[in-house]
């Protein structure tokens, strides 16, 4: 019966961090479609330190159109390592250090973050669905202007978070 169990939290685990990748390869891709099959139908978010607002319950059509403005005219590449997953019956935790890099390529100019996220997930009939995001910053270098939700404010230093 072990054996059984642990095979199952195996691909639970395996499905979970896929899910969390192909969330970064999908924004990477700009395959909007994609991001939204891997979100819950409404999702709380925190990225609070990233971007100065508050957490929120945000739907995904919403998530979606927000980072389809965030990183308009961008190249990505969204790095997600060290993946701690927690299975308790049809909800995960997925805790994650990430690495985001964004250019523009019109000029060059470049905006990269390091920190960790904490997904949550729940088990649906079409597999895990993130239903919750927390951004933490460690260090963000380069020029904010070019991130969408950041456009509008003042560019602000490198290092961590104010």
């Amino acid at each position: 019966m072990r054996d059984e169990a642990s095979i199952s939290e195996f691909l639970d685990r395996a499905a979970i961090v896929d899910a969390i990748v192909g969330l970064a390869n999908a924004m990477d891709a700009q395959d909007w479609a994609r991001v939204r099959s891997l979100l819950a139908d409404e999702v709380d978010v925190d990225y609070s330190q990233f971007r100065g607002e508050p957490a929120a319950r945000v739907t995904a059509d919403g998530y979606v159109a927000s980072r389809i403005d965030g990183l308009r005219g961008l190249r990505t590449l969204h790095t997600s390592t060290n993946h701690e997953v927690r299975v308790e019956g049809d909800h995960g935790t997925c805790t994650s250090a990430y690495h985001i890099l964004r250019v523009d390529p019109a000029t060059g100019r470049r905006l990269d973050t390091w920190g960790t996220y904490q997904h949550q997930l729940a088990r649906t009939a079409n597999g895990w669905r993130v239903t919750g995001i927390v951004q933490r910053v460690v260090w963000l270098e380069g020029d904010r202007a070019i991130h969408g939700a950041l456009r509008d404010r003042a560019p602000g230093a490198d290092g961590p978070p104010s």
